[in-house]
């Protein structure tokens, strides 16, 4: 998808503040709030844009504790059956498919050590063709999830040099 300044501009706007308006950002842009909507909507359909996000704290919820759970699973496994297993524990909160010596690496949230217990034992553990498991409990963050105006602005710096 081809960005001119004005989507690039627009797209960091929105990464900092999802509920900001169009009256706003057409302020930021120097357009119009119709034209700004009409950029939105173009970056929408492109799916540029495929959402807005609300950031949670988790542990203001009651689920301080992060765990990730890479798995490998077995030659004769049903993988859609092992996903739809997956999809139903509501503690998941991300899945991904790896390559490497694991097949897919599962984020959940849990409450302590008696809710990851209880996770293991009754949940994932009797899902039919996992192979093996391992669990890795997080201890905190350390590097962030990287912005978008650091992705876009360090590919553009990028994309200058070549370039130059």
């Amino acid at each position: 998808v081809e960005l001119d300044e004005i989507d690039r501009r627009l797209l960091f706007l929105l990464a900092d503040d999802p509920r900001a308006s169009q009256r706003q950002l057409a302020r930021e842009v120097g357009m119009s709030p119709p034209a700004v909507g009409e950029r939105i909507a173009r970056l929408e359909r492109q799916q540029v844009i495929r959402g807005y996000t609300t950031i949670v704290d988790w542990s203001a919820l009651g689920y301080p504790g992060l765990v990730y759970i890479p798995m490998t699973l077995a030659t004769d496994a049903d993988l859609s059956e092992i996903l739809t297993e997956l999809r139903a524990i509501p503690e998941l909160t991300e899945l991904v498919v790896v390559a490497g010596s694991y097949d897919m690496i599962a984020r959940f949230r849990i409450r302590d050590h008696a809710h990851l217990q209880g996770l293991l034992l009754d949940r994932i553990w009797p899902i039919r063709g996992l192979q093996r498991i391992e669990t890795f409990l997080s201890l905190g963050e350390v590097v962030r999830e990287r912005s978008l105006r650091d992705l876009l602005e360090g590919s553009l710096g990028e994309a200058y040099a070549a370039d130059a």
